[in-house]
Formats: structure tokens, sequence, C-alpha cells
């Protein structure tokens, strides 16, 4: 687990190497799952749950932790379509996923957005700024686009996200 928070660390920090390991690296995909994870479940701890409400919310925690899962496989589908076929870019979708995945830990930020900011939605894009660096980043390096691009298709994998789940959230499952 060391060399993955040396990547992390590198990642935030924008250091090219961290997304050549990406690229290279399959277990990267793993690491960055567990990221999602982890993050999910601080985030569910600073919003104010204790560790003994994790347990005896167990069934609300795994439905966050789907949520985490399914927002880190949609996002990176909606970057590596926009990519692909709006820019023309290089890349495989596992790559897209390792790099959302290590992003995923920036969002922490939104804990003190949320405290700071009255207005939500203000809250929650500033909160996210430095996650769609980190995926413009690796996008620039591993779809080899410019990076005005590469910022685009962050930015529309964010807006994508928002109408999914903005239709997924309309939707009566049983």
């Amino acid at each position: 687990m060391g060399e993955v928070l040396h990547r992390l660390l590198q990642a935030i920090r924008f250091d090219r190497d961290a997304y050549v390991w990406m690229d290279f690296n399959d277990r990267a995909t793993g690491d960055g799952l567990i990221l999602v994870a982890v993050t999910q479940l601080l985030l569910i701890i600073g919003g104010g749950t204790s560790i003994f409400g994790l347990i005896s919310g167990l069934p609300s925690v795994i439905s966050a932790l789907i949520s985490a899962a399914v927002f880190w496989l949609i996002y990176s589908g909606l970057v590596y379509g926009a990519v692909r076929y709006l820019f023309q870019g290089d890349g495989a979708f596992a790559t897209f996923l390792r790099i959302t995945g290590f992003a995923y830990p920036t969002l922490l930020l939104l804990l003190f957005t949320e405290r700071i900011i009255d207005n939500s939605l203000l809250a929650f894009l500033l909160g996210s700024l430095w996650f769609l660096a980190v995926v413009t980043y690796g996008v620039h390096y591993i779809a080899d686009l410019a990076l005005e691009k590469a910022a685009a298709a962050a930015v529309l994998g964010m807006i994508g996200w928002v109408i999914v789940s903005a239709i997924l959230s309309g939707l009566r499952l049983f």
C-alpha cells in the first residue's frame, strides 16, 4: 500500500511519473477502486457519522460505496468517450479508471467547502476543482491532448455525470 500512497501523492501534485505508472500498471485499477472506497468512507465519517454509526447503518454505507463505484465507472466512461470520440485522443478505458480513482481522494476537499460556503452548488464546484485538475493532467498525458481539450473532457465528464445521476435518481427501482 506504500507505493499506492506514494503514487497518490505524485498524482495530486501533478507529477508525470504517477500517470506513467498508471498507464503501464494493470494493478493500479484495483488500487484506484480501493482509493474510491476509502475516500467514500472518510467522506461519510467527515459528514458526521460515527464509527458506530457506520456499523449500525451498514445498508446506507454499502449504498454509498456502490454509489461511489458507479460514479467512478460512469465518470471514467464519459471522459473516455469524450476523449476518444469527441477529441480523437488515445488511451484505454482502464487507464481512465485509474486516473479517476487516483483523483477521487481530492474530493475530500468537499468536506471543507461545504462547511465554509452556504451555496451548495458553489461548494460542489470549488470542492471539485482539484479533482478535475488531476483528471485533466492525467488525460493530457494519457490521451496526448492539449491541456484545454483534456480540461474540456474532464468537465464534460462531470456535466455528463450530473445529467446521468439526475436521470438515475428519478427512476423507481421497486
